[in-house]
């Protein structure tokens, strides 16, 4: 007589190799989504970087500092109308602050962005960019700065 189908151990084989490869998979699977969700934030710092750089050569200064008030609000820069903002970003004005995909990003002395986290498995991770590096990452120990490549 021909059975057809599995054997309980067959199934239960089945089941223990697949949460393995999941057990293994799914950590790799968070660090790589988290490390295009700082790429991201680090294409906007760049953005907000050269933004504040141009601000400065038009106004034919010598750096942020000098610039006149008027001048150093988020919606003088390129990037600071809401229309050219990426979807899913939003503009404070009067905080200096741009918001999105997870991350607050402020514009501080001498074009200077800080990128900190706001959600997700990472927050709390504060980063800075001064136009060639990002660098003073700080994440309480939970090793995100790593995962970014920052340590």
């Amino acid at each position: 007589m021909n059975r057809k189908g599995f054997t309980l151990m067959e199934l239960l084989s089945v089941v223990v190799i697949i949460g393995v490869l999941s057990s293994i998979a799914l950590p790799q699977y968070r660090k790589v989504v988290e490390k295009g969700r700082f790429t991201k934030a680090q294409v906007m710092a760049k953005s907000m970087y050269d933004s504040c750089q141009r601000l400065i050569a038009e106004w034919g200064v010598e750096d942020y500092s000098a610039l006149p008030s008027q001048a150093k609000k988020l919606s003088r820069l390129d990037i600071g109308s809401q229309d050219l903002l990426p979807n899913g970003f939003s503009l404070n004005v009067n905080s200096n602050l741009i918001s999105g995909a997870g991350y607050e990003y402020v514009l501080t002395g001498n074009c200077v962005i800080d990128i900190k986290k706001v959600e997700g498995n990472y927050a709390g991770v504060t980063v800075k960019y001064n136009g060639q590096d990002f660098y003073d990452c700080s994440d309480g120990g939970n090793g995100a700065c790593d995962i970014y490549g920052l340590d």
